[in-house]
């Protein structure tokens, strides 16, 4: 018999066009499984809400914003947890034209990196878990945002393999306009700082280099150019050039460093 599976929704004053799509694709699925929805509580802890509840000897957690693309998805996405080896399966992110569309001029050039297929190395918003494993490293980290996908990602990369499923979930986040966009840009990067500086020895030396040379001038803003979907948008670049790589750039510099150096410490 096959492992039930929980899908784990948390939810705080959802778009409900969105979130009912959402809804309306995960009816299309072609397995079995439960939902359960937490409300009105920090994402985190909705989370673990929500584990703690689960029938299902797999978790899935699904942010209220991620809407799957196929209705494989799910089979897709849990079935490397068949073998034991496997701890971890992500989606991979896409934000649609349709809702690229949606922003103003500056906002999507802000975010026009996210028209390209995204292939985090663990972003809780579109995985799947065992919950046994989950319960074992002790769940979501409840205190910072930032630092949660990084935390389990570290914690479970000790446990098994972590894959891609290759299969997308379109990323249909709410942004509010350019400077809170740009600001949520430079909280990453702060938090990318700091785990920069605590997790130093165990992080793939490709990947440290990676996170490292975001931080240096002239590299930090070859590697933005790098990631500009130019094949679509050639006729864009060089508005991007001049009026948002710059932008990003320092906010990627400033907001590393200053997570680099930070006395105050998220707890392992």
């Amino acid at each position: 018999m096959k492992p039930k599976i929980s899908i784990i929704i948390p939810v705080y004053e959802p778009e409900l066009d969105i979130f009912n799509k959402l809804k309306e694709n995960l009816r299309k699925q072609t397995i079995p499984f439960e939902i359960i929805e937490k409300w009105n509580n920090p994402e985190a802890v909705s989370m673990n809400l929500g584990i703690k509840e689960a029938r299902g000897d797999i978790i899935v957690i699904l942010s209220q914003d991620c809407v799957p693309k196929t209705k494989y998805w799910l089979e897709k996405l849990v079935s490397p947890l068949e073998s034991k080896e496997v701890v971890a399966t992500i989606s991979d992110l896409l934000l649609p034209e349709w809702h690229w569309k949606k922003y103003d001029f500056l906002l999507r050039l802000l975010i026009i990196n996210e028209r390209n297929i995204l292939y985090p190395d663990l972003d809780i918003r579109a995985c799947a878990f065992r919950k046994k494993d989950l319960i074992d490293v002790g769940m979501i980290n409840e205190e910072n945002r930032v630092g949660m996908d990084t935390k389990l990602y570290m914690k479970l990369r000790d446990k098994g393999k972590i894959i891609r499923a290759n299969e997308i979930v379109f990323h249909l986040h709410n942004q509010k306009n350019f400077r809170s966009a740009l600001k949520k840009l430079y909280d990453y990067s702060k938090g990318n700082g700091k785990m920069v500086r605590m997790y130093t020895t165990r992080l793939y030396l490709y990947d440290l280099s990676l996170r490292i040379m975001r931080a240096f001038p002239f590299f930090g803003f070859m590697s933005i150019l790098y990631r500009f979907p130019l094949k679509k948008y050639f006729y864009l670049l060089p508005f991007y050039i001049i009026m948002i790589a710059p932008a990003i750039h320092i906010a990627n510099v400033f907001g590393f460093w200053r997570g680099f150096f930070s006395k105050k410490e998220y707890s392992i």
